[in-house]
């Protein structure tokens, strides 16, 4: 009975380890996931402050155009009065 009772013992024992190494594991992969989560967060809201900065390039750069095409209209006539 003493065989059956260590075997027991040591069964056990790899059993508690093992379960050990398990709540570690997940532990370690819940701070890892609440990382990632972290990280996706910050990603998205600086894609998002992107995003919009993009747009106010966009307008920008559409106000410039107009301008610049005004510019360009009241210069060729300028150049066409002086021609004249």
């Amino acid at each position: 009975m003493n065989g059956n009772g260590e075997d027991h013992g040591r069964r056990l024992t790899r059993l508690e380890e093992f379960v050990e190494v398990l709540a570690n594991e997940h532990i370690l992969f819940a701070e890892e996931h609440k990382r990632l989560l972290t990280a996706q967060v910050l990603l998205t809201d600086g894609l998002d402050k992107l995003k919009n900065r993009v747009g106010e390039l966009a307008q920008a750069q559409a106000h410039t155009d107009e301008s610049l095409g005004i510019l360009m209209r009241t210069m060729d006539d300028w150049v066409k009065r002086q021609s004249q």
